[in-house]
Order: C-alpha cells, then structure tokens, then sequence
C-alpha cells in the first residue's frame, strides 16, 4: 500500500473514532439528563415519580440509546462496560481512554445543566445510599457490585454472544435497568455506572460517597464479564 493510501486510511479511522467518541458522550449526556433529571424531579413534585417512574425512565433511555447507537459505538455509556468489554476483546483496546473521556465529559456537562435548569435539589440526581435506612457502606458496596454483575452478564449475553437474539438486546438491557433502579434506587442509588454517578456528583460540590460508584460498578462488571466468559465458554 502507498503512502497516500496509508495516509487516507489513517484519517478514516481518526474520523470514525471521533465519530464514535462523540456517540458515546452524547448517550451518556441524555443518559444523565434523563435518569438523574428523574431523580430532581420526583424530589421536587414531592414524590410524583416515585422509584417505579425513575426506573422506568432509566431504562427507557437506556434502551433509545442502545437502538440509537449501537450499531456505531456499541452504545456503552458506561466506563465499567467499556472496560470489561475492552478485556473480553469486544472493544478495541485503543478506543478504551477515548471512550472513557467520552463518557465522563457527557456526564459532567448533563450534571452542570440540571444545576442550571432544575437548580441543586436532591444532590443534582446523584446516586446516594439512603442513609435513613442505616445501612452500612459495604452493604451499599455489595448491592451496587451485585446489580453491575447482573447486568453486565446480560449485557455481554444479550449483546456479544452472536447466538443472541440481538434485535431484542436493547429492549432486555433497558429493562433489566429499569428494575434495578426500582428495586434498589431508594436503597443504594442503582448507578451501575461511574459516569451515570459522575457528573450529578461533580455539579453537587459533594462527592463523599463517589467512590462506591466507581470501584463497585468496574469490579461487579468485570466480575460478570468473568462468568460469562465461563458459562458461554468464550474465550479471548
């Protein structure tokens, strides 16, 4: 191959990246806008949407975003996936910082525009243990690993395995959310996702509890991506 034609190929590939970074903090952008957004509004109509409405709009979006993007950058919006999805070989290892970058710069941006359109109500939308419960920081730790683990294996089930029903796999992923957020939001917060966390965090000025968001989230993912591995027999 010549040089031009290197040169050309080089310059497709740095558009296509851009294109898919850009992808991926714009999902993560109405992915924050949306599940968060939930969280300031149901505290702000005094409970109007209640865990069920918040969950149902988490995974709604979730699956928009999925159906919206997938076929361009896989849709991962989810620093935690795109790493445990980096290390089972379904993303290219050079894409990996650029996708993190991605995701974090569209969630903080999403958690500055809720301060300013909603105002600093319930933590901007952050994901938080309820403290009124007394549950400790590693039962928090634990329920957020769980629900990453969870999803994560349907996840890589639903939308790597190529024996899946790929069609469906935002439909299941969505819900799979959805439930999640029902079930444990008013427990644990349900983040799943350093950068669904980040940036209400950021806008809040507090991030005491930020860390349970990131460490959890990256080991239970990474822990799900393990299992599938075993039980799909994939290799790397």
């Amino acid at each position: 191959m010549s040089t031009t034609g290197k040169f050309s190929d080089n310059i497709k590939n740095n558009k296509n990246d851009i294109i898919k970074y850009f992808c991926e903090f714009l999902g993560t952008f109405t992915l924050v806008i949306f599940a968060a957004g939930a969280v300031i509004v149901d505290s702000l109509t005094a409970g109007s949407l209640g865990p069920v409405g918040c969950g149902l709009i988490s995974g709604i979006i979730v699956a928009a975003i999925i159906y919206t993007f997938v076929n361009i950058s896989g849709a991962h919006i989810n620093p935690a996936l795109s790493i445990t999805a980096t290390l089972l070989g379904y993303l290219d290892k050079r894409l990996l910082i650029g996708y993190i970058i991605a995701q974090m710069t569209g969630s903080a941006l999403a958690g500055f525009c809720l301060l300013w359109f909603l105002g600093n109500h319930a933590n901007i939308g952050a994901n938080v243990p309820n403290n009124q419960l007394n549950i400790s920081t590693s039962t928090v730790f634990i329920i957020e690993f769980f629900l990453a683990l969870i999803l994560m294996l349907i996840i890589a089930a639903t939308g790597f395995d190529k024996r899946a029903h790929k069609h469906t796999a935002g439909l299941i992923i969505g819900g799979v959310v959805a439930i999640e957020v029902m079930l444990m939001g008013p427990v644990s917060g349900a983040a799943m996702n350093p950068a669904r966390a980040f940036g209400p965090y950021l806008a809040s000025g507090n991030i005491d509890n930020y860390w349970i968001y990131v460490l959890a989230p990256v080991a239970g993912m990474l822990t799900g991506g393990g299992i599938f591995r075993l039980t799909h027999f994939i290799k790397k």
